[in-house]
């Protein structure tokens, strides 16, 4: 039986609150608005700690404020920053798969984009079936009877390393693209590595003649993580409060 102090049970609001995540935040490129995804031109960042959502408003701009969310990071903060210095602690902290999620919010098809690679899933090891090129594995996932890049990205933020890990959950393929780079870097570093997180902007014109204009996620390794390595870091780039989503 768990113990508690019932010094709390008069003024359960008193209470501290206890999280079941690892992580005391998340950083995301959007937001839903009536009901619709819309990307963001800086980092919002999500937390159900509102001491940790005070530290990234003061860091980085915005105002901790409710948002409607089943789960624990019911706090979300809308910075001002579209790139933020941070500490990653190794290759593994970044993690990629390829994944299709069902109707319950579990992945029904995970795989390394050759084999099924869920440890639970009894066609673990089994040939995953997916198209050979990106190209089919991108309209696959467009149309929904395909997988897509599911990659997550922990770090610390290098303003204050002791607030806790946050972590980046993207789909984007450009990012898929940088990854062995970014492994490699990471191993390079032989430990907690500097790196910036950004979201940059990408603008072409398809050949129909059609203006294009997204933010991808961009990790970016500068070195080992120390006061020699800081200056190689840009300062933090800002957009303006009133600027509109794209």
């Amino acid at each position: 039986m768990a113990r508690t102090l019932r010094v709390f049970d008069t003024d359960p609001a008193a209470r501290p609150k206890t999280f079941s995540s690892d992580y005391v935040g998340r950083f995301r490129a959007g937001q839903q608005l009536n009901g619709r995804p819309v990307a963001l031109k800086a980092w919002r960042v999500t937390t159900g700690d509102p001491e940790v959502g005070k530290t990234v408003a003061a860091l980085y701009g915005g105002t901790p404020q409710p948002w409607e969310t089943t789960k624990e990071d019911s706090l979300e903060v809308l910075t001002e920053a579209d790139a933020v210095k941070v500490i990653v602690d190794g290759p593994d902290s970044v993690t990629f798969r390829m994944a299709l999620y069902g109707m319950a919010g579990k992945p029904i098809h995970a795989c390394d984009g050759v084999e099924f690679n869920d440890a639970e899933d009894p066609r673990h090891g089994q040939p995953c079936g997916c198209p050979t090129t990106i190209q089919e594995r991108k309209a696959a996932a467009k149309n929904g009877h395909g997988p897509k890049p599911d990659q997550r990205v922990e770090f610390r933020l290098a303003d204050d390393p002791e607030l806790g890990r946050f972590r980046l959950m993207t789909g984007s393929w450009d990012f898929m693209k940088s990854l062995e780079t970014v492994w490699r870097e990471l191993e390079a570093a032989g430990g907690p590595a500097l790196c910036s997180l950004s979201l940059e902007l990408v603008e072409f014109t398809t050949k129909s003649g059609v203006d294009v204009a997204y933010r991808k996620p961009v990790l970016k390794v500068h070195g080992p993580a120390s006061t020699e390595a800081a200056p190689a870091v840009p300062s933090l780039s800002k957009v303006t409060a009133d600027s509109a989503p794209f």
